[in-house]
């Protein structure tokens, strides 16, 4: 079914795959959100259990919802569908079995327009397997940081301008690591991020493991990207050229240094914080990739 309203504020869009388990409160939680001018794109994408008849019902008797039913094709396929159709000056990622608490799309709306942001996540309380919450860099100083050694979102909490997304799309180059390769690539072209502090989020932990092999594909290519980012950040903020960052990141000692001096940019930011630590985490990430190289 159509949206009635064409020009949303915000387009929810939520992919859904075998969830017939969870996506009933998921889809609850987004429509009985405080902030209320919002379309939801649901696209099935080619769900074999009951999935498809539980968002038909609902599709039926709220306007807002558009549901789309397609063969298979994957996450990062089925996102840039959704991306593609969003008729909203904002776009806010749901996944089908988290759970959106009530004020979440009103705070990260108002927390986007206050402090003049393109991108916008939340702290998430997990739940299912997980015990405990998620917190992110409230600061786009601080998110610049945390890039160096992962996201600085959780991916179903982001919300952000519509022109974002429809600008970057998500790449098929980078699976696994698809939401990280896009929010580097925001900060590369100059797009502010930030997180609300408060939980916003219910975000479900399940205890299927992930391949062997799909793991060792996402830690490789998550070190791809903290390198691409470590040589665009220093060329930024130090003058450092590409060759002489790559160089640095086989050199613990040039890295050290390196880090010394990259703390002084973000004098008394939260990014000065995030950085306090960082050449034992950039460290214990590269040599976890070096050993997944050697024991391919």
């Amino acid at each position: 079914m159509m949206n009635i309203n064409k020009n949303p504020t915000i387009s929810v869009i939520l992919p859904v795959f075998n969830s017939d388990q969870y996506i009933e409160l998921s889809i609850k939680s987004i429509l009985h959100q405080s902030f209320n001018d919002f379309e939801l794109i649901i696209i099935n994408d080619g769900s074999s259990d009951n999935s498809f008849e539980i968002l038909s019902s609902y599709a039926k008797i709220d306007p807002r919802i558009y549901l789309i039913h397609q063969d298979n094709k994957g996450l990062i396929y089925t996102l840039n569908k959704a991306i593609e159709i969003a008729n909203g000056r904002y776009i806010a990622r749901m996944d089908a079995d988290d759970l959106a608490l009530p004020k979440r799309l009103e705070s990260q709306l108002k927390f986007l327009e206050e402090n003049k942001l393109h991108l916008c996540g939340s702290s998430v309380q997990l739940i299912g397997a997980g015990i405990g919450s998620w917190h992110y860099p409230h600061s786009h100083e601080g998110c610049e940081a945390e890039l160096l050694f992962g996201v600085p979102f959780a991916h179903p909490s982001v919300i952000g301008r519509s022109e974002v997304f429809k600008e970057l799309r998500y790449s098929a180059e980078w699976s696994l690591v698809e939401d990280y390769d896009l929010w580097q690539r925001a900060w590369v072209v100059g797009f502010r991020m930030g997180n609300v502090p408060e939980v916003l989020l219910r975000y479900r932990v399940h205890r299927k493991q992930t391949s062997a092999l799909y793991r060792r594909q996402q830690a490789q290519n998550s070190q791809r990207i903290r390198s691409r980012h470590w040589q665009q950040l220093l060329s930024a903020k130090l003058g450092i050229s590409p060759t002489e960052a790559q160089e640095a990141e086989k050199d613990p000692w040039k890295t050290f240094h390196l880090l010394q001096e990259l703390k002084q940019c973000y004098k008394g930011t939260e990014a000065e914080k995030i950085l306090q630590h960082a050449f034992l985490r950039l460290c214990s990430h590269r040599l976890h990739s070096w050993v997944l190289d050697r024991t391919g």
